[in-house]
């Protein structure tokens, strides 16, 4: 793997290219816990959604450490990112702002879970600021 940029127009493509990451972090116990996830991105974060309440928010809340991983490829012939950083809770407009990203990104499925075209308000948006990014095959 060699060490990159976030905003390298490599990486955005390969990211432009997927609808799901996987976000890892560390448990109460201290053990890992790797989850799918849908995300939006600029060159600078990438943004996550998840409902109040669950384990997710709750290890995030207590320890916000994170490592991202898009995958791609085959049997000889893997591809991915490895990006690891801290996440932050977004809060009003900026929620507001990545919240109609999403929307935008993933109609109709998300206004499905949504039940309608808003963020609900017990959903918890979060962005992830790699601070380490690791290609492969890039």
């Amino acid at each position: 793997m060699v060490d990159r940029v976030f905003a390298d127009p490599a990486i955005q493509r390969y990211l432009s290219g997927k609808d799901v990451v996987i976000l890892a972090m560390l448990t109460e116990s201290g053990g890992p816990l790797a989850t799918p996830m849908w995300f939006v991105n600029d060159e600078e974060q990438l943004a996550m959604v998840s409902v109040d309440g669950l384990a997710k928010i709750r290890n995030l809340e207590r320890d916000p450490r994170v490592c991202v991983v898009a995958e791609g490829g085959e049997r000889g012939a893997i591809d991915g990112l490895v990006l690891t950083g801290e996440i932050r809770f977004l809060d009003g407009d900026e929620r507001r702002a990545w919240g109609q990203r999403f929307r935008d990104e993933y109609t109709p499925d998300i206004e499905r879970l949504w039940g309608g075209t808003n963020i609900p308000d017990d959903r918890r948006v979060f962005a992830f600021s790699p601070r380490v990014v690791s290609a492969l095959g890039l």
